[in-house]
């Protein structure tokens, strides 16, 4: 069947070999025993395949009207690391918003099923939560600072290639996964910085030359007069890699590679 092609209950009842009224039950998320998960599993991942959608937003999306994407990060208690992610997410609706893009930022970082969004940005998220939200949501999830390895889905990530292994330290607001930490890791001294106290640690502990990864942790030693110099990864290169995978996931268009590295 070609993808482009507006799919029907009755195409998706066909694929699956069950009753329209089977497939009618599982879109429309009415309560049914008798049907085994995995037939649910199927009709919906066929359903988000074909891009079956009965909900209003999928259809303002049809029509060219705006639609929403989920934002869903990975929080920190760190006043420093907030003010980052409030950074993003700024700039990200301020960049989405000539393409009609709205962001919506997941209540309390809640794993759940989302309705009416047609896209789901992760950011900074480990691969565990990533993968929670996958099981959920049948609908593009693009990962943001995380590496998914999945060729199913989108994901965008630094290349860190300024990074140097000379007699720098760097200062780094913390990620979730455990492959860019390692990475990180391996290629300098990189100090992860997750409080007030670990920043202290890393400032008192090296007499060095101190870079900072983030513009948060740049204001704030600029603020308290700590030298140090700022390698500015600009966020517009990550933006125009996150606004080519939502088109491409939301059209289901086939790509070449689903991985962006950002230099």
């Amino acid at each position: 069947m070609n993808n482009k092609k507006k799919i029907t209950m009755l195409d998706i009842a066909k694929i699956c070999n069950v009753s329209v009224a089977t497939v009618s039950y599982v879109l429309n998320n009415k309560a049914n025993s008798r049907i085994p998960d995995s037939t649910k599993q199927k009709i919906l991942q066929i359903a988000n395949l074909y891009m079956y959608r009965s909900n209003p937003y999928a259809r303002s999306l049809a029509t060219g009207e705006s639609h929403n994407i989920l934002f869903f990060y990975g929080d920190n208690d760190f006043s420093i690391y907030r003010a980052e992610v409030l950074n993003f997410i700024n700039q990200l609706c301020t960049y989405l918003r000539p393409y009609k893009y709205n962001i919506i930022i997941a209540p309390n970082n809640m794993i759940a099923k989302y309705n009416y969004v047609d896209a789901i940005i992760t950011y900074r998220v480990d691969k565990q939560t990533f993968k929670q939200l996958g099981e959920l949501n049948f609908i593009p999830l693009i990962s943001v600072d995380c590496f998914i390895d999945d060729n199913l889905f989108f994901e965008i990530n630094n290349s860190f290639n300024e990074i140097k292994n000379n007699n720098t330290i760097y200062l780094s607001l913390p990620y979730k996964d455990e492959k860019i930490i390692n990475f990180l890791s391996s290629k300098a001294n990189v100090y992860f910085i997750d409080s007030f106290q670990s920043l202290q640690n890393a400032i008192n502990n090296n007499k060095t030359t101190i870079v900072c990864l983030n513009s948060e942790l740049d204001k704030y030693l600029t603020s308290i007069n700590i030298e140090h110099s700022y390698l500015n990864i600009d966020n517009k290169f990550k933006f125009d890699a996150i606004i080519k995978a939502l088109n491409f996931a939301i059209n289901r268009d086939d790509v070449d590679t689903h991985q962006y590295l950002i230099d």
